[in-house]
């Protein structure tokens, strides 16, 4: 295991623990009731919005709005906090649509990059100790007309970078996403 990843496992696993993330099976089913859905007091609500798209599904069969909550620097790891809901599409719609069939996603690669324009580096989701991506996992249902919360973690970024352009699952950048400090 590389030394970056030996000190970051525990600053993630006290993180995740905080922000009250499992991680397990459950974290991958999602949850239809009403209080999973509100940020929990390290978490921002899904009301603050600092950048915001909307793109089409794969096949154009209906469209999503995408709301980045937060991207937070916490020591060695920075935290996106983000928002997808989807529009209810045509008729012929999956009732319980998963993220990797809405959006054409692989089920093992990562799904969400940031770009450092003005150092042009690119940050990839990390893995945790057993190898699993500290991002949303590609099976979890998603809930039509309503957000879904969730959050992905990269390293810490280097050179003092302020903003990022942030890639969700093939879809076109939300670009100038600003950095936060953890307080």
């Amino acid at each position: 295991m590389r030394p970056f990843f030996k000190a970051a496992a525990p600053a993630l696993a006290l993180t995740l623990l905080l922000a009250g993330c499992s991680g397990g099976e459950d974290a991958r089913e999602g949850s239809d009731a009403e209080g999973d859905r509100k940020a929990s007091p390290g978490q921002p609500s899904t009301e603050d919005v600092i950048a915001e798209a909307t793109f089409p599904y794969h096949e154009h069969k209906g469209e999503a709005t995408f709301q980045i909550n937060s991207l937070t620097v916490r020591g060695e790891l920075m935290q996106l906090d983000y928002t997808i809901t989807p529009g209810t599409p045509g008729s012929d719609a999956e009732s319980d649509p998963e993220i990797w069939k809405v959006f054409d996603v692989s089920l093992t690669a990562p799904h969400i990059d940031l770009v450092d324009m003005e150092n042009l580096r690119r940050y990839t989701v990390v893995e945790d100790e057993n190898g699993d991506l500290l991002q949303p996992h590609p099976t979890t249902v998603l809930t039509y007309d309503e957000p879904n919360s969730f959050t992905a973690f990269f390293a810490a970024p280097r050179d003092g970078a302020e903003a990022f352009d942030v890639y969700l699952y093939g879809m076109q950048p939300i670009m100038d996403v600003p950095v936060g400090e953890e307080r």
